[in-house]
C-alpha cells in the first residue's frame, strides 16, 4: 500500500511541475484566504480579550493547526474523494474494483494536488508564535500528543469525507450534503469548539465532529485536554472508521448488484 501511495506522489509531483503556473496560483489563493483569517481574529481581539476561555494565542494555535490541517487534507484525499460519487454514478468505480489493492485508497489518493503544501508554514509558524506568547513549555511528550491528535483529527475528516459521499450508493445526488460540509467546515474555522453549547456541541463534537478538528489539538496543546476529551475524541474517530467501513462495503453490495 505505501509503496503504491509513493509511486502516485511521485507520479502526481512530476505533472504538477510540468504547470508551475497552477500550483503556485493555488498556494497564494489558499495563503490570501489564511491571512484574511488572521486578520479577521486579529481586529476580534482588539474588541474583545477572550472567546471562551482562549486570548490570542490559543487562536492563534487553532488557526495554525486549522490551516495546516486543511492544507493535508487539500493535498492527500480531498480531491480523490470528492470525486467518488461521479465515479459511482458513471460506472467507473469498476475499473477500481478490478485492481489488487482496495478500491477506495484507489480512489481517494489518485487526485493528489500539492498546491496547498506550502500553507503548512505559516499555519507551523502560528502554532509556534502561540506557544511562545503562552509560555508553554515544549516537551518531546507535548509534542508527540499534538503530532497524534493532528493525525487523529486528518483521518476523522477522511472519515467524515467518505461517509458523506457513499450516499452516493442509494441516492442521485448529493449535492446538499456538499453544501452542508462547507458550510460547517468555514463555520467550523472561524468558532472554536470551547464555545459551543447544547445542540451544536452534539452536533460538531458527534455527529458531524468539525468542531474537533481543530479545537483538540490546540486544547491539548495548551494544557485544557481532559479525560472526557479524550474518550470523545476515541469513540468519535473509532466510530466513525467502522461506519465508513460498513457503509463502504455496504454499498459495494448495492453498487454490484446494480451492475449485474
Amino acid at each position: 500500500m505505501m509503496r503504491i501511495m509513493l509511486t502516485l506522489l511521485r507520479c502526481r509531483v512530476s505533472r504538477q511541475m510540468m504547470y508551475r503556473l497552477s500550483f503556485w496560483t493555488a498556494f497564494w489563493v489558499d495563503l490570501t484566504y489564511f491571512l484574511i483569517q488572521l486578520l479577521t481574529f486579529a481586529a476580534i481581539f482588539r474588541q474583545i480579550e477572550t472567546i471562551g476561555d482562549w486570548t490570542l494565542p490559543h487562536m492563534a494555535i487553532f488557526l495554525g493547526t486549522f490551516t495546516m490541517l486543511d492544507a493535508l487534507y487539500m493535498c492527500t484525499y480531498f480531491f480523490g474523494v470528492l470525486a467518488i460519487p461521479e465515479k459511482i454514478r458513471t460506472g467507473a468505480l469498476d475499473l477500481y474494483l478490478t485492481r489488487p489493492v482496495s478500491a477506495l485508497f484507489l480512489l481517494s489518493v489518485e487526485s493528489m494536488d500539492f498546491g496547498s503544501i506550502l500553507l503548512t508554514v505559516p499555519g507551523l509558524m502560528m502554532v509556534g508564535w502561540g506557544v511562545r506568547e503562552l509560555g508553554l513549555h515544549v516537551t518531546v511528550g507535548l509534542v508527540a500528543g499534538y503530532a497524534a491528535l493532528f493525525v487523529g483529527m486528518f483521518l476523522l475528516m477522511y472519515c467524515v469525507m467518505v461517509v458523506l459521499r457513499v450516499a452516493a450508493f442509494w441516492l442521485v445526488r448529493i449535492n446538499a450534503f456538499n453544501e452542508l460540509e462547507n458550510a460547517l467546515v468555514e463555520f467550523s474555522f472561524r468558532v472554536p469548539g470551547v464555545v459551543y453549547q447544547g445542540v451544536w456541541k452534539l452536533l460538531l463534537y458527534v455527529l458531524l465532529p468539525y468542531g474537533l478538528m481543530a479545537t483538540i489539538p490546540t486544547q491539548f496543546l495548551t494544557g485544557g485536554m481532559h479525560l472526557q476529551h479524550w474518550l470523545l475524541v476515541s469513540g468519535v474517530l473509532g466510530g466513525f472508521w467502522i461506519g465508513m467501513t460498513l457503509l463502504w462495503q455496504a454499498g459495494l453490495r448495492r453498487y454490484g448488484s446494480a451492475s449485474s
